[in-house]
């Protein structure tokens, strides 16, 4: 089976929550097969199962400290896009409130993406989990991106056993459980994504956090 990031020949990793798990030793995304994936029903109804609010503090928090980085680490914003917002867009309030005017775009709860429109960030929490084309996905998501413009990705990256994948802790992993969650990324597949897609990684906290830019022209 071939990586549907990269599309290098995959291998089988292992199984589990009545599925498979494939590794990509080019890339190092880790992935369950479609034949192993929820029906388009099955996951909206998951989605809507999630306390995501402005009443949930502690998502609020968790927003706020990457909003923290995003400042940070970034050259002053003015517009954004929030690429996966979910069913309630509480991340597009939070960066308003900052001075940032945001839109909103999810497949699933906002379908229609904007068109002929460049942000200087873009960003996408809780998102990349979900890709089934994960490729195709992040160069929507990039393509309107203005010059030296940045991309924030919030995912949680698998576990690690000195640098490379470990069969027992990932087995352990709790994040992997979600039915709705089959891609998995590592520092690894972030590197290979930025010289793909001709971005610099600014950022890496190598936990749940990568920051992009695009990279200057030659």
């Amino acid at each position: 089976m071939n990586c549907p990031l990269c599309s290098t020949a995959a291998k089988y990793f292992t199984t589990g929550e009545n599925r498979e798990y494939q590794l990509c030793n080019l890339c190092g995304l880790i992935f369950v097969p479609p034949e192993f994936h929820i029906s388009v029903e099955s996951e909206i109804t998951r989605y809507r199962e999630h306390e995501n609010s402005l009443d949930n503090e502690g998502y609020v928090n968790m927003f706020m400290k990457k909003i923290t980085l995003v400042k940070k680490h970034c050259t002053p914003l003015k517009t954004a896009l929030d690429f996966g917002c979910g069913y309630e867009p509480v991340l597009k309030t939070m960066l308003e409130k900052e001075g940032i005017k945001t839109e909103i775009y999810d497949l699933n709860f906002f379908p229609n993406f904007p068109k002929n429109k460049n942000y200087d960030l873009v960003i996408s929490t809780e998102t990349f989990e979900h890709f089934k084309n994960p490729l195709q996905d992040i160069r929507q998501a990039t393509a309107c991106i203005s010059p030296y413009g940045f991309l924030a990705v919030m995912t949680h990256f698998y576990p690690l056993e000195d640098g490379e994948p470990c069969e027992k802790k990932f087995s352990q992993w709790y994040y992997k459980r979600d039915p709705t969650h089959i891609a998995f990324y590592s520092s690894k597949s972030f590197q290979w994504i930025a010289e793909k897609i001709g971005f610099q990684i600014i950022l890496n906290n190598q936990f749940d956090f990568i920051l992009l830019q695009k990279a200057f022209p030659l």
